[in-house]
């Protein structure tokens, strides 16, 4: 894992969301739960192209971290 990959990683298990930009793209990776009366359960990790705002869900951190470092191997800020 590369430097900006663990970066992004540790911000994101101590802080549940961070922003960081690939190929000068804004991104957001957070964590999404929602429940109540009027929501099914959802627990999912949320990657969001800030421009496009496309998602992609993951089932857990690890595996957000894994496809981000297969790809997305040009992060070039951590917010």
């Amino acid at each position: 894992m590369n430097g900006k990959l663990r970066q992004l990683a540790e911000t994101a298990r101590q802080k549940t969301w961070v922003s960081f930009t690939h190929e000068n793209d804004p991104y957001s990776l957070l964590h999404w739960s929602v429940a109540g009366p009027y929501h099914d359960k959802k627990d999912v990790w949320l990657l969001q192209n800030e421009m496009t705002f496309e998602t992609k869900e993951f089932a857990t951190l690890n595996d957000a971290i894994a496809w981000l470092g297969e790809h997305m191997p040009h992060i070039t800020e951590v917010l």
